[in-house]
Parts: C-alpha cells; sequence; structure tokens
C-alpha cells in the first residue's frame, strides 16, 4: 500500500510540475519549485524524469550572474500532436478540413478536401499519410454534424455518416483514441474558451443548407442529455420543414419561435446564434417585436455571431488535445 501511495504522489507531482511548465513555457528549478511548493530536490528529480520522457528540453538561461548560468527548462510543446478533422459548410460545400497541432494548439499543417471527393478508402490514406508525416500524432479527434450513441453516428443530415462508427473506423487500423464531438457542442466550447463559462449558455447553429442544432452548457458543463440527443431542435413540432425552410420575415418569425421556446424552457442567461442567412442587426430589430408579443419572464442575452468555423475548429481542437493530458486516478 505504501508503493501504491508513493506512485501516486509521484504522479501527482509530475503533474504539477508538468502543468506550471504547459503554462509558462519554461522555468528554473527553484522558480518551479516556488510555483508548485515542491522542494527544489524533489523539482530537480522530477525535472529529470520529465526530461528523460522528452517533454522538456534543457537550456541555459544565459544570464550572467558571475557563476554558473542556471538550466532553463523548456516545455516541448510538440512532443505529442494530435489530427483534428471537422466536417463543416464553407460558402455552401461541405468540406473535411485536417490539422495538426502541438499540446499548445498551434497548428503545425492544415489540409482540407472536399466531402464529396472523399470515401472510405481515400479518407484512410489521408490519415494514414497524417500519421505517417507526424509520427508523434497520438490522438484523433473528429468534428461532425450528427449525434453518436454509443459510438455510432445515428443522427445527422449527411445520410454517407449515418451508422459509421469512427473509433473502430480510425482506432482499430491506427491504434489511436479517437475523439468525437457533435459541430455546434464543438462550437459552444470554443465560443466559452473565450470568456466566461457561468451560467447557462445555449448556442445555436442554422447553416445554409440543413436543419438548426443546439448547444446547452450549465455552469461550464455540456449536457447531453439522454443519449446525447439535447439540443436536436428539428426534432420540435413547430410546424417548421427546416429542409427547406422559408425565407424572408417567415424565416425571421421562424427563428424568432424557436428562440422564444428554448428560452422558456431552460432560461438562459445568454443565446449564440450562427448561420449567414439572417442579419444580425435586422432580426435583433424582429426580436423585439415579437417579444412585445410573447414576452419572456427571463429574457436572454442574445448574441449573433459570424465565428462559427473558428469556434468549430477550436472547439474540437481543445477537447481533442484534453484526451492527451495525464490522468491520475
Amino acid at each position: 500500500m505504501k508503493r501504491a501511495d508513493t506512485t501516486l504522489m509521484k504522479a501527482f507531482n509530475l503533474n504539477a510540475v508538468r502543468r506550471v511548465l504547459r503554462q509558462k513555457g519554461s522555468a528554473t528549478k527553484p522558480q518551479l519549485a516556488a510555483e508548485t511548493g515542491l522542494s527544489v530536490v524533489t523539482v530537480a528529480a522530477l525535472v529529470r524524469e520529465l526530461e528523460e520522457r522528452g517533454e522538456l528540453i534543457e537550456e541555459a538561461d544565459g544570464t550572467s550572474t558571475g557563476g554558473r548560468p542556471a538550466s532553463v527548462y523548456r516545455f516541448d510543446y510538440g512532443h505529442t500532436l494530435a489530427l483534428v478533422m471537422h466536417l463543416h459548410e464553407i460558402r455552401g460545400v461541405d468540406t473535411v478540413m485536417a490539422s495538426v497541432v502541438d499540446l499548445n494548439g498551434q497548428s503545425l499543417t492544415e489540409e482540407t478536401k472536399a466531402f464529396k471527393g472523399l470515401n472510405r478508402k481515400t479518407f484512410l490514406e489521408w490519415v494514414e499519410d497524417l500519421l505517417t508525416a507526424f509520427p508523434r500524432i497520438q490522438a484523433i479527434g473528429l468534428g461532425i454534424p450528427g449525434q453518436a450513441i454509443e459510438g455510432r453516428i445515428e443522427v445527422s443530415s449527411h445520410e454517407r455518416l449515418l451508422g459509421l462508427n469512427p473509433a473502430e473506423l480510425l482506432g482499430e487500423p491506427f491504434g489511436l483514441p479517437v475523439v468525437l464531438e457533435n459541430d455546434v457542442n464543438a462550437a459552444l466550447r470554443g465560443y466559452l474558451a473565450a470568456g466566461s463559462e457561468e451560467g447557462t449558455v445555449l448556442g445555436i447553429y442554422f447553416p445554409d443548407k440543413y436543419p438548426p442544432g443546439m448547444a446547452i452548457c450549465i455552469d461550464g458543463d455540456l449536457i447531453a442529455g439522454k443519449q446525447g440527443m439535447a439540443g436536436e431542435v428539428k426534432y420540435l413540432p413547430l410546424g417548421i420543414d427546416w429542409n427547406s425552410p422559408p425565407e424572408g420575415e417567415a424565416w425571421s418569425e421562424a427563428v424568432c419561435k424557436l428562440v422564444h421556446l428554448v428560452s422558456v424552457v431552460l432560461a438562459p442567461h445568454r443565446i449564440v446564434l450562427y448561420g449567414d442567412r439572417t442579419d444580425g442587426g435586422t432580426w435583433i430589430k424582429d426580436w423585439r417585436r415579437y417579444l412585445n408579443r410573447f414576452p419572456l419572464p427571463a429574457e436572454p442575452e442574445i448574441e449573433w455571431s459570424d465565428r462559427f468555423a473558428e469556434h468549430f475548429a477550436s472547439g474540437i481542437r481543445e477537447w481533442t488535445l484534453k484526451t492527451l493530458e495525464p490522468r491520475v486516478l
């Protein structure tokens, strides 16, 4: 039992040093000791182990104090990489974007391919080429417009995705963990990463060609619901055919109706609306008129954003990188 306790404590201490270096980028042993509360002797042993694992690089301080220059230990963000891929509309074209990122979220390479030009064989060949070019990749993240049940995609506006199990498709041939996330969930993660996660925040995405989807976050936690189906708003009986949505004022009314309904049910503090079909300023005026007809007991803050692609990419990237963080039971 004592040996197990010692091993666990060492793992905690390694993570403490790793966390400080990952945040600061570089530090000396005394600086690490001050930040972690560990002794310099303990830090020296931990730094040596992290260096042997390839996570740190030792460099000379360069600051002359008349004696031997202190060593600075720089965290090597590139010692482990992740492959992040997501499917998104770009100017009406369904496009798969691939990015290899380091532990600091910096992209080392980016590639795009038209979704219609990919099949199972060409997709796997693409992934294999990236893994060969970047052998330090240790995880794969996939962002999809749809929802999976027990790993299998059961709900999606893209029929070619239905029935696929990405973990089996990619995990088995390449032996890497696969992270799967819904597009609007990932986008809301990306949005919240830059600000406060307090309260209830909703993200609703209105694609050009497909039905809308919604993400729900309460105090920083995304709500998946049973089988991950929370937020599948296209199933609401609103009398709206989202596959052939109305235009003009009728479209604005449809969006108002949806926003009003989720506001009544969830009473969010803020709603982020994504989509290019509606001018945010014009819609807000329609929303004010709608509220005059149908008041809310607690009116949310509404924000229109044109940064869905950016938030989607950053959200799935950060979620994938979390799988590479060492875990201590």
